[in-house]
């Protein structure tokens, strides 16, 4: 555009100033509104010559030129306001190609080719007798196989659905609503994008709803599968990855009620023997790919627990495990609890990590921890499930008591799913020490933690304790492992086992598995 003296006339200085401001919040309506007014303005204003000379009246502008202003500046805001409000989580919704030309400051993808592919929403459930930490290791099976399918042409925009959590078997809390909980409730669900891309259930929902309209309150699947182990795994001997459809038991008709949803329902209900690991779903997904190709492709996968690792304790395994930090008001909770009875705090006890998972870096195992022994004891079903290898309250006892004095310590944090009374005997036992638990404030933190927060917080705790001692064979115990491995503590403060005698210490105990970096 062409402006007779200097573009100050068509351009007002608190136009220019709101225009280019952070803060673009304004209505794009008024702000049109408003550089037309000024822009006819103007052309009655007398504008100072460039050489400072007497007043020269501006000549009137056709409406031509008012109406290609006006366009400008409307292109202007708009494109400064997709700018400023386009975030991370705008460049993960599902972009189509006419979005490319509409919205192209949201939909950032330099590969046009890769909306060509298909969007594979992969649902999946664990057999409800799987405990919380169980889950947690089945989810990084399959975050660890989603990113690597995002890598293959035809899966590039593969999207994880995250399970709800249900009354889980650990779960005793009856006085409190536990169906159907997020992961939200328990995760940091950016750190987890950060690795590769998920949704949580009821953002599956939104999702669903977007593409096919709010009438659609159904969610229909096109394909479910459920596995079973082989009767027999070994061929000759071997192990071999192979997975073989069988007839399905009567009452599986694709209108289960997934998830405790009463709102999903399948065109495909397969029953496979299944045995390998994750990347065998790849040629599972392979093999029964719709003949004809369609926009999206709603997949679903039961009994998940069945899908192994394929190189567990691997630079993927870690960096899958490392995005799975905790949901920050669990970590509020535990640092509470943490610095009002246990006296410890990162800094003081070198447990600072970066605000990012992305920005840790292989460093010298320097963590230090707070003033005080955890301890992990199971109890419940390992009675009677691994009673060869679970101390008695006694005994476990006895073994914190001689670490304590060791150590110079004077506290212990029990982690445990004990009965009142053992708890009670153990302190009992342990007279001369603190022994210390977290317990909910009120019913109503109780409600708003839920067992699984409170299961976490304990976790926290003693991933943050100077000597960690859990109990063999627990996957509780192994998470533990990971988060102080993940903090930085030396193996001899942290790959420890309780024995099922306090005379027996050479017994067997979990295996040491450290972390590993790019």
């Amino acid at each position: 555009l062409r402006f007779s003296h200097s573009p100050a006339c068509l351009l007002p200085a608190h136009l220019s100033a709101r225009a280019f401001s952070p803060s673009l919040s304004l209505s794009l309506s008024l702000s049109v509104s408003s550089a037309e007014d000024e822009i006819i303005d103007s052309s009655r204003k007398p504008c100072a010559e460039p050489n400072g000379g007497p007043l020269a009246m501006q000549r009137p502008h056709s409406f031509k030129l008012i109406l290609m202003n006006r366009t400008v500046y409307s292109l202007l805001l708009l494109a400064f306001s997709q700018i400023v409000h386009t975030t991370s989580a705008h460049l993960r919704e599902l972009c189509e190609k006419r979005d490319i030309f509409f919205e192209p400051y949201r939909c950032q993808l330099v590969d046009l080719d890769l909306l060509d592919d298909p969007v594979l929403y992969l649902l999946y459930d664990v057999n409800p007798s799987e405990g919380f930490n169980l889950r947690r290791d089945v989810y990084i099976r399959l975050a660890v196989f989603v990113q690597f399918l995002r890598t293959q042409r035809g899966y590039r925009r593969t999207r994880l659905v995250l399970p709800p959590w249900s009354s889980l078997v650990h779960w005793r809390s009856g006085n409190i609503d536990q169906q159907q909980l997020l992961w939200g409730n328990f995760f940091d669900l950016p750190s987890m994008r950060l690795y590769t891309d998920v949704l949580d259930m009821d953002e599956f929902f939104a999702e669903y709803g977007r593409l096919h309209g709010p009438g659609a309150t159904t969610v229909v699947l096109d394909e479910v599968y459920k596995l079973k182990h082989f009767e027999q795994m070994f061929e000759n001997g071997v192990f071999v990855d192979k997975f073989e459809e069988h007839v399905c038991p009567k009452g599986h008709d694709g209108a289960l009620a997934y998830f405790g949803y009463g709102n999903f329902t399948a065109d495909a209900f397969t029953c496979l023997h299944f045995q390998g690991s994750a990347m065998l779903l790849h040629r599972l997904l392979e093999r029964y790919r719709p003949g004809r190709p369609h926009a999206t492709r709603y997949v679903h996968v039961l009994n998940a627990e069945i899908v192994l690792h394929d190189l567990w304790g691997n630079v993927d395994y870690w960096e899958a495990r490392r995005s799975m930090r905790f949901a920050p008001p669990l970590v509020d909770v535990a640092t509470r609890f943490r610095a009002e009875y246990l006296n410890s705090s990162d800094r003081a006890d070198r447990t600072v990590r970066p605000a990012r998972w992305t920005d840790e870096r292989s460093r010298p195992r320097k963590a230090r921890g707070g003033e005080y022994l955890c301890a992990h004891l199971r109890r419940a079903d390992f009675l009677y499930g691994r009673d060869k290898t679970t101390p008695t309250v006694q005994s476990a006892a006895l073994q914190i008591r001689a670490k304590l004095l060791e150590l110079g310590l004077k506290t212990v944090f029990v982690a445990s799913d004990c009965t009142r009374m053992e708890f009670y005997n153990l302190k009992n036992y342990l007279k001369r020490f603190r022994v210390v638990r977290f317990v909910p404030e009120s019913y109503e933190q109780r409600a708003e933690l839920k067992d699984g927060g409170v299961a976490i917080v304990d976790q926290i705790v003693c991933s943050h304790a100077r000597y960690f001692i859990g109990t063999y064979e627990s996957t509780f115990t192994y998470r533990i492992y990971e988060e102080r491995e993940i903090i930085g503590f030396p193996k001899d403060l942290t790959f420890n086992t309780f024995c099922k005698s306090e005379k027996d210490m050479n017994c067997e105990k979990n295996t040491v598995w450290p972390i590993v970096y790019h």
